[in-house]
């Protein structure tokens, strides 16, 4: 507009608040006249039905009387660019009659009536669109569960953490949160039960927390803090147990009390040059060391862990190499018959052959391998390798009893829901017999494996995959725990098989656990293999014990598929090589 007067509907400007509707505009939008100063000169009928006041409570007034505290800077800027620009739109909230408020979206326009300057704005009501905005903003920032921050913002908030590390005093404290054992909540009382416990232990978290520190998940039951302008680390230490101490009390869901404690893995810093991603892989160590320690327990990051972690880093690129160049090598260390002192099959155990450190045992590589998710791709290569050598042994070795090859089984393995079929594939496609075929977990990977995974150990036992628990006395289950799980075979841990032939109080109490073991297994109607096997003295007390059978150095060390096919041929006997 210029600085002539349009009249609407044909009124003719005159005194007081009427003269200004020639400068408003036909639309359901709230139009206001006002001064450059902001004084309301002139207020559309549509504010009664829009925010519930009359125009004449409005008019005479400041605007920013009816503007929300906050946004008052906001709508003064746009009154600032008027003084630049023709038109300036800006958003706030209108404060209405009965004391909420709503979201607006005003355009203003710079006009000049009779030489006054005035401003005409069209204020549109956009609450439903702001809250939408608002609700899209919170989806793509926060946890849909627990409405506590996502791994984005989680991350983006420790950047800006280290990054003012350099302008303020204090460290920084990554706390790195896991629930003990909450796979068997989920999985024996449902995920709906589950929810609950994260919901109510977000809450509790929040309640621990300073308005500064933030709270994120990162997806299942793992949590992590962000802390900042700590003292020292015994701070970050401190409030690391206040929070686990919190995780101790129960959890109401439904008419049951549930207690699920927490294990707390801390990394701290005053470096605001280090990287996020670092010191969250610091704390995550820091938690496992928790988690191995027993669970329920703060463990802080350390030289110790630094050390451990490097070495990690070059096992890892060692194994990623390994696969790469085809270094992985399966050997294979026979399991004899104790009643016919003949081999009557084989445990593939996987070696790496390192051009630089010669060929690697797995405890120089497992946990690591595990960690990475790499163990997935290698075990699938010693079980390819361990089909192809149990169907070669049926056709170079006709007639022997020598047919049997055990292979490791990990928790990954067992939550895979498609696991099972891949080994009935592979059973199937070298012509193997399914009972010629032996899966090991160990009593950990058993005890706290879910339903999902009991459920794929069942489908490979009823395909008639024998199924055996390995290194058998070394976890935590008991005696009893053996009738509750689909077994076929139980192997004794060599720790037991070692102290057989000791003429002490140790030895005894060693036989006397052996034939305990041996006694129930039979009870149970399980086949019973001893491990570790060394020495004649092991061997005869074994047989009084009428173990059914063993594998050790008394027989062979793990070797190479074709020499081992010459023990067999040849009749392995304790004579054997050492």
């Amino acid at each position: 507009m210029d600085g002539s007067s349009i009249p609407l509907n044909g009124a003719s400007p005159g005194n007081g608040a009427g003269r200004y509707t020639s400068l408003a505009l036909f639309s359901p939008d709230l139009n206001t006249v006002a001064t450059s100063e902001g004084v309301l000169c002139y207020v559309s009928p549509a504010c009664y039905e829009l925010f519930g006041w009359k125009p004449d409570e409005l008019e005479g007034r400041p605007e920013d009387d009816f503007v929300h505290p906050d946004d008052l800077a906001s709508l003064r800027g746009c009154r600032a660019a008027l003084e630049e620009a023709e038109v300036a739109t800006v958003s706030y909230r209108f404060l209405c009659r009965d004391g909420s408020t709503r979201w607006t979206e005003t355009t203003s326009r710079r006009v000049q009536d009779n030489g006054e300057p005035l401003v005409v704005s069209a204020i549109r009501d956009v609450t439903n669109r702001q809250m939408h905005i608002a609700r899209l903003e919170h989806q793509a920032f926060s946890d849909p569960l627990t409405g506590v921050a996502n791994r984005t913002v989680l991350l983006d908030r420790l950047r800006h953490g280290l990054r003012r590390l350099g302008r303020e005093s204090g460290l920084l404290a990554v706390l790195y949160l896991d629930l003990d054992r909450f796979t068997i909540v989920n999985e024996s009382l449902g995920h709906h039960v589950g929810d609950s416990v994260l919901l109510q232990m977000a809450e509790r978290l929040v309640q621990h927390l300073r308005p500064a520190d933030t709270l994120g998940r990162l997806g299942g039951d793992e949590f992590v803090v962000v802390a900042e302008g700590l003292l020292d680390e015994q701070a970050a230490v401190g409030m690391a147990k206040r929070i686990a101490a919190a995780g101790r009390q129960p959890f109401q869901v439904g008419d049951e009390d549930l207690v699920c404690t927490m294990s707390v893995g801390v990394a701290c810093t005053k470096d605001s040059e280090r990287s996020a991603d670092d010191l969250l892989g610091e704390a995550d160590l820091a938690l496992h060391r928790a988690k191995e320690r027993g669970r329920d327990r703060v463990e802080a990051f350390d030289e110790q862990l630094r050390t451990r972690a490097v070495g990690r880093l070059v096992t890892e690129r060692m194994l990623r190499r390994a696969l790469d160049e085809q270094r992985l090598v399966v050997e294979y260390q026979p399991i004899i018959d104790l009643h016919t002192r003949r081999p009557v099959g084989a445990e593939a155990l996987m070696r790496i052959d390192d051009p630089e450190r010669g060929l690697l045992l797995p405890d120089s590589f497992i946990d690591v391998a595990e960690e990475t998710g790499l163990l997935i791709e290698m075990d699938e290569e010693v079980l390819f390798d361990a089909m192809k050598q149990v169907s070669g042994w049926h056709s170079r070795l006709p007639g022997s009893a020598f047919t049997e090859v055990a292979i490791n089984v990990t928790a990954r393995h067992l939550a895979d829901s498609g696991f099972h079929h891949a080994v009935i594939d592979q059973l199937d496609a070298h012509g193997v017999p399914h009972g010629d075929l032996q899966v090991e977990v160990t009593e950990r990977v058993l005890l706290e494996a879910s339903n999902s995974s009991m459920t794929g150990l069942r489908a490979l036992r009823d395909a008639g995959v024998q199924i055996g628990l390995d290194d058998f006395g070394t976890g935590y289950s008991s005696l009893a725990y053996l009738h509750q799980f689909p077994l076929d075979f139980v192997k004794i841990d060599r720790s037991f098989i070692r102290g057989l032939d000791w003429v002490n109080s140790a030895g005894r109490s060693g036989r006397a656990i052996v034939a305990a073991i041996i006694d129930l297994s039979h009870a149970l109607e399980l086949t019973v293999v001893a491990e570790g096997v060394e020495t004649d003295q092991q061997l005869r007390i074994l047989e009084t014990l009428d173990c059914d059978r063993a594998q050790g150095f008394l027989f062979s060390a793990s070797t190479a598929p074709r020499a081992l096919d010459k023990l067999v041929m040849a009749g392995l006997s304790p004579a054997g090589p050492r």
